[in-house]
């Protein structure tokens, strides 16, 4: 991790304190981020970990219901013909609207966690960035 011209590049990556805020809108601190203590992006990194959490329960209840969905209009389609062959049962379920809008639901959930867990992952590097530059602040400070 590397400082220069008040920007952070970690892991080779550039990551500067106006990109952090311009990519965290719907969190965007009270206080800009140069002005941010080590508590202030702790809470907003907790705040965000645990949005992550919910979005990613809520992902995985959607994969789970994916099969049993498919099962229930595989059903209500063989209720409404006669007798089907499973393969094409299983194509007809899977072009079915009600199981194509469930899989656009789990896309935009697993997107929603990605997003959530890569701005987590973000601020904690920011507070150990943060963390870093303080101590050596105080070490300078001591060898004056």
């Amino acid at each position: 991790m590397l400082r220069y011209q008040n920007k952070l590049f970690i892991k080779g990556g550039l990551l500067s304190d106006e990109n952090i805020q311009k990519n965290f809108s719907s969190h965007q601190p009270v206080t800009p981020i140069k002005e941010m203590g080590l508590e202030e992006i702790i809470q907003l990194a907790n705040k965000i970990g645990l949005e992550y959490v919910e979005k990613r329960k809520e992902a995985e209840r959607l994969e789970l219901l994916r099969t049993s969905i498919r099962a229930k209009i595989m059903n209500r389609i063989e209720l409404t013909s006669e007798k089907i062959p499973e393969a094409r049962l299983k194509r007809l379920a899977e072009a079915d609207m009600e199981y194509i809008e469930l899989l656009e639901k789990i896309v935009n959930s697993r997107a929603e966690t990605e997003k959530l867990r890569i701005r987590y992952e973000s601020y904690k590097s920011l507070f150990d960035a943060r963390r870093t530059m303080i101590s050596y602040k105080k070490i300078e400070l001591k060898t004056l």
